[in-house]
């Protein structure tokens, strides 16, 4: 038996709410819902059914440059289902957000990673014409 039922939520520190704010809301369009009225500040955004983002302030937070600007795909991050990645890939690039954009060949899908201005790493993920068929371990 688990001992959960469901995700709830993934949260995110940033060093500041509002450069975190304009690339949620304004450059990837999440939609902000309410939240509590906690002793510091944060957005909540929906991220279709139950499942919610968290972003948290942490001014104290410091990370290397290079851990902000640098994409690996085995750095922690979150993922989002896209019906189209192919023309997600698209929308990302003409918003002129840096990201590693990978068809990957065991899963079948496309894969485009981005960070916010923290360095925190989103990946969008879907079908795409260029992938091939999902490999699984043997």
């Amino acid at each position: 038996m688990s001992l959960f039922k469901q995700m709830s939520h993934v949260s995110v520190t940033v060093t500041d709410v509002g450069k975190a704010r304009e690339f949620y809301t304004g450059l990837l369009g999440l939609q902000e819902i309410p939240r509590p009225a906690f002793d510091f500040p944060g957005i909540w955004y929906s991220l279709g059914g139950d499942l919610q983002l968290h972003i948290i302030l942490n001014d104290q937070l410091t990370r290397p440059a290079v851990e902000r600007e640098t994409i690996q795909i085995r750095y922690p991050h979150f993922a989002l289902w896209t019906d189209d990645a192919d023309e997600t890939a698209r929308r990302i690039e003409t918003l002129g957000v840096p990201c590693r954009d990978v068809v990957s060949g065991p899963t079948g899908l496309r894969q485009i990673f981005v960070k916010d201005p923290d360095g925190n790493m989103v990946e969008f993920l879907g079908p795409s014409r260029s992938a091939g068929a999902r490999r699984m371990e043997g």
